[in-house]
């Protein structure tokens, strides 16, 4: 069609001008775009590895695992003196994530000593530098030899559905204070174990029902990755009789299996109002018996 409309037309000859510019027009709206090129996509910044054992983690851009410190389940980085120099703190200013990963999960806060750290979920994020001759050297690129160390430090994976925390928990029926390791959800929740449960193992179903599962709400998911402190076969579940674990708690799906561990179901309190870290339920007695936090 352009060229049918050069062909008819002479310079010179009246409306020239015209056709010429018609003709151009037509060129442009045939080869042109609506809008400026795409920018490209921004490298990751932040990314997933796989491992047969570990399965996904958290790395930095170069490939550099990046841990979690079950201390650390406040939400606020208690990793100071010679941690600190062991656990070098991971911050990136320009968070762009890999697959599988969400930017909204990133944060930055300081530390105590005023560096900005990024977050994951709420958990500050680390790298391994163990001392070689003297000096501190992060692991190379690939390397996740600080996964397990102290049974403290983890590498970090999107789909943990129990984690464990490590912190100083009082007794309710005491008042005393000590430093214990205990399961939490994956975001940082306190998980329980009822002691009726050991000692009637037969009725866990009905063991807390009505008020009691009001109080305590039993811990369905349907997730079943965990540190590697933790076997998936020390997991299983039981079937209830209701359906809990919908709303806020668990996954947020209503279910009647509730997750057990070693045999013992799971359970959280209501009096924790839903807050990482937060453990209101240890040694107290509620509900006919003992509640004490569900320890590995």
């Amino acid at each position: 069609m352009t060229r049918f409309l050069f062909r008819r037309t002479r310079i010179g000859a009246p409306g020239a001008g015209l056709a010429l510019l018609l003709g151009w027009l037509l060129l442009t709206a045939c080869g042109g775009s609506d809008g400026p090129p795409a920018q490209p996509t921004p490298d990751p910044t932040i990314r997933l590895a796989t491992s047969a054992t570990l399965g996904n983690f958290l790395t930095d851009k170069a490939g550099n695992t990046l841990y979690y410190f079950t201390r650390d389940v406040d939400g606020q980085n208690v990793c100071t003196g010679g941690c600190a120099a062991v656990w070098p703190i991971f911050y990136e200013a320009d968070v762009q994530v890999g697959n599988g990963l969400q930017a909204s999960d990133f944060k930055t806060q300081l530390t105590a000593g005023g560096q900005p750290q990024t977050t994951y979920k709420g958990w500050p994020l680390y790298y391994y530098a163990p001392a070689v001759n003297g000096q501190n050297v992060r692991e190379a690129s690939g390397q996740t030899t600080g996964n397990g160390i102290g049974s403290v430090w983890y590498v970090v994976n999107p789909g943990y559905s129990v984690m464990v925390a490590t912190k100083a928990v009082t007794d309710k029926s005491t008042s005393q204070a000590t430093t214990k390791s205990f399961l939490i959800d994956g975001k940082g929740r306190t998980l329980y174990f009822f002691r009726k449960d050991d000692l009637n193992p037969n009725t866990l179903p009905t063991n807390c029902t009505g008020s009691c599962e009001a109080a305590w709400p039993p811990f369905t998911t349907a997730g079943r990755q965990f540190p590697t402190l933790l076997k998936a076969s020390d997991f299983g579940t039981i079937t209830r009789t209701t359906a809990g674990g919908g709303g806020p708690y668990g996954d947020g799906t209503a279910s009647t299996a509730q997750l057990t561990y070693k045999g013992k179901p799971l359970y959280y309190y209501t009096a924790d109002n839903l807050t990482r870290g937060r453990v209101e339920g240890h040694g107290l007695v509620s509900e006919g018996d003992q509640w004490l936090v569900a320890t590995p």
